[in-house]
């Protein structure tokens, strides 16, 4: 399922309902449908999803197995949908208790995909574009909502209108929510048998990649048809990736900033940076190396605020003037082609220096507290993760023991 997939809210309003209250007549007064209308919402669902969710019987309406596994996921979704709406950072609803708590229940799967797609494109024509309809079929539903929660939502720059701040945390929220709905549906074709989960990883540079290529490996030969979805990319975009619920976790260095408090980590091995060199480099067969030689060397790191950019200004804070870096990179191939060719040092993890693309560079013998570096995991805090995803987190961690105890 896309996320601009949106499925109907009523047939979703209509189905927890109905499981909830385990009659038809009370879901219809409940969700404001006439009983044949919310009949017709649950049937159509149904069809979409291509399974029956109910048992219908005299004394009720009944969940069917395939259904209650849905249910956690649907309810999960409006969970996320009304913590959205009640949260300052998207904008406070107007005052009024009843307003406050039927806004939910008003909003469509239209707005919500309106909104998601404006957020996520440069202009709302390169949204509209991006959905192949109209502008005014973008603009209807999206002014819709900002009228229904009483909200500013869109601004106007010199590209044309796109979402606000408010805005943009809005459709943050919504996406994530709509992922609980993603996640219901891999869960039915996994209790049917058919194990289609779509696991999307984050993969921080410079990281453990034969602990994340084993982990995905072992996952594919159990289920076949699973899709591991790795993203390349600077920490701050994979960090805003996972927020929105377009990662379902990131792993590499353990760096979340104090701000994400939405986001959790989980250390997994200790993986420090070594000073690597040129395999013909004048430092190659030293024994022992101060801080003072290595300070005499031009340096390729990455851009500053980089956790091992700031590893090495630590490592050399004790210097009247620290080495020069003369080249800012975050690319392996970079390092290894220019490290091989010149007497220029940088830091890499300790997996990554081992690993064979690394055969022409050598790690000098330096060792300093100052680059300790920790590995692992990081998920949302409110992640509910699929059996599947589950899984495959245990095969990370059993990757991660496996080097250890190589170690």
């Amino acid at each position: 399922m896309s996320p601009l997939d949106v499925p109907s809210l009523r047939q979703l309003r209509a189905f927890e309902a109905a499981a909830r209250l385990e009659s038809v007549s009370a879901a219809a007064r409940e969700v404001n449908l006439s009983q044949p209308g919310l009949t017709q919402s649950i049937h159509a669902l149904e069809a979409r999803l291509g399974t029956r969710l109910f048992h219908r019987r005299r004394s009720g309406c009944y969940p069917t197995p395939l259904g209650a596994v849905l249910l956690p996921r649907v309810r999960r979704f409006f969970d996320h949908i009304g913590a959205a709406l009640r949260d300052p950072a998207a904008g406070s609803l107007s005052p009024g208790r009843e307003r406050r708590a039927a806004a939910p229940a008003r909003v469509t799967g239209a707005q919500i995909r309106s909104l998601i797609a404006i957020a996520e494109s440069p202009s709302i024509e390169a949204a509209a574009r991006r959905l192949a309809i109209s502008q005014p079929s973008l603009y209807r539903p999206a002014r819709g909502l900002e009228r229904e929660l009483k909200r500013s939502l869109y601004q106007r720059t010199a590209r044309g209108v796109t979402a606000n701040a408010q805005g943009a945390e809005l459709a943050r929220r919504f996406r994530v929510a709509l992922r609980e709905i993603e996640y219901g549906l891999e869960e039915i074709n996994a209790a049917q048998g058919a194990v289609v989960s779509r696991i999307a990883v984050g993969n921080i540079p410079h990281s453990g990649e034969p602990i994340l290529s084993a982990a995905a490996d072992a996952l594919l030969r159990s289920y076949p048809a699973a899709r591991v979805q790795v993203v390349d990319g600077h920490y701050e975009d994979l960090l805003n990736d996972l927020r929105a619920g377009k990662l379902d976790l990131m792993f590499g260095v353990l760096r979340r900033p104090a701000w994400a408090l939405d986001v959790g980590e989980e250390r997994l091995f200790a993986n420090p940076y070594v000073v690597v060199a040129g395999a013909r480099h004048p430092l190659a067969q030293a024994k022992r190396i101060s801080v003072r030689e290595l300070g005499r060397y031009d340096w390729i790191m990455p851009e500053p605020g980089a956790p091992r950019r700031q590893a090495f200004e630590r490592m050399f804070a004790g210097l009247p003037r620290p080495p020069r870096v003369g080249i800012e990179t975050t690319s392996l191939s970079i390092y290894r082609s220019v490290l091989a060719a010149s007497d220029r040092l940088t830091l890499m993890s300790r997996l990554a220096a081992r690993s064979p693309e690394s055969a022409a560079l050598t790690v000098l013998p330096f060792r300093s507290p100052h680059l300790a570096r920790a590995d692992g995991v990081a998920t949302r805090v409110d992640w509910h993760p699929t059996r599947v995803h589950l899984e495959f987190m245990g095969l990370l961690r059993d990757a991660a023991r496996r080097l250890t105890a190589a170690d």
